[in-house]
Parts: C-alpha cells; sequence; structure tokens
C-alpha cells in the first residue's frame, strides 16, 4: 500500500502587496507623529504649571501650619538636587526654576539656615514669564503677602513653547497661573485668560 503525501503550498507577499502595505504605514505615521509631538508638548506644559501650582499651594499651607513669619516660593538659576539647601539664592527673575523655603524674618531672602521645602522645575522646551518679581510668599493667614521683604510679589506666570499663545477653540496651547490677594492660586488653559496673564508678563515665548 502506497501512502501519497500532500504538501501544502506556503505563499509570501507579493511585490504588490508589500507596497500596498508600506504605503498604508506610511499614512499612518504622517498622521500619528504630529499628534504624538503634540500631545508630548502639551504634557510638558501641564507638567510644569502643575509643579509650579503645586509648591505655592505647599508655601501657602506651610505657611499657615507654622503661623510665624512667611513661606516664599522664588525663581533660583539653579534648583537642582546637586546644588546644596545653603547655596540656593532668589533670582526674582522668571520661574524657569524655583524652591520653597520657610523665610523666618519675612525679608523675602533665602538666608543661611532657613530651611527649604521644595524645589522644581520647568521643562527645557518652556518658556515661563512672570510678572513684578519672581517671588511669592505667604503669611499667617494664607494671604498671599502684599511685598516680599522689598520685592513685588508675583501674581501672574505665562507658560507656552515655541507655539505660543494658539488658540485651540476656547483654550490655547499656552497656560496661565494666576495667585489672587487672597493666596488662592490656579492655573488655566483658557485662550482669554492666558491673553490676561501675557498683558501682564509680557510676550511668550
Amino acid at each position: 500500500m502506497v501512502t501519497t503525501r500532500l504538501h501544502g503550498r506556503h505563499r509570501g507577499f507579493t511585490l504588490v502587496e508589500l507596497m500596498i502595505t508600506l504605503t498604508v504605514a506610511a499614512i499612518l505615521a504622517a498622521v500619528a507623529i504630529p499628534n504624538m509631538r503634540t500631545f508630548l508638548w502639551n504634557n510638558r506644559i501641564s507638567s510644569t504649571a502643575n509643579d509650579l501650582l503645586h509648591s505655592i499651594q505647599v508655601a501657602r499651607t506651610e505657611a499657615i501650619k507654622r503661623q510665624n513669619g512667611s513661606v516664599s516660593v522664588c525663581a533660583t538659576p539653579d534648583a537642582s538636587s546637586a546644588v546644596s539647601d545653603a547655596s540656593l539664592a532668589c533670582s526674582y527673575g522668571n520661574f524657569s526654576q524655583w524652591f520653597v523655603f520657610y523665610d523666618q524674618n519675612s525679608n523675602g531672602v533665602h538666608d543661611n539656615g532657613e530651611p527649604v521645602l521644595g524645589r522644581g522645575g520647568a521643562a527645557p522646551t518652556n518658556t515661563v514669564k512672570s510678572n513684578q518679581k519672581g517671588i511669592v510668599c505667604f503669611g499667617p493667614t494664607g494671604f498671599s503677602n502684599p511685598v516680599c521683604g522689598t520685592q513685588q510679589p508675583t501674581t501672574a506666570v505665562t507658560i507656552c513653547d515655541t507655539r505660543g499663545n494658539t488658540a485651540v477653540g476656547t483654550n490655547s496651547t499656552a497656560r496661565a497661573l494666576f495667585i489672587s490677594q487672597t493666596g488662592r492660586s490656579r492655573v488655566s488653559r483658557l485662550f482669554a485668560d492666558v491673553n490676561t496673564a501675557i498683558a501682564s508678563t509680557g510676550s511668550c515665548p
């Protein structure tokens, strides 16, 4: 008895099928890459705005809790972990980098021995601009002090990237951060709010 073994044919892609597959992949990439870039930009701006907002809220909470002196957030040239607490100094510029400290004598200066309570910094692709001086300080009531030592405190901050303040519906590609006299702070992406912030901080980027 003879057994006949049948072998199935193995068929690969034809050149035409391969070209169609590559064309579809190229179209999908052309659509996906710009969307991914926009997602990354938006995420970096939101992260910077929220980090600064968190530091300001921490300062206000600590000021209420300590009930003595002030707690301040101020701009600094370098807030990296490599810089010692004692070396951190306020630059009173824009909040590209910042730190939170317990300002025991309420002079708006980080003096030797005053505890550092936090640090932060913007993403390298972000531009951060503030009105007045790059410092915010809170007293025991939780209200924003009208003067931080001899410095006028920041009340508005704009965070943007190379897209600037571009409208996306009613929103903006940039972010605005506001600090009220009562000490409450908020972040907004509304185009109108960003325009209000830019009016006092200057154009962004």
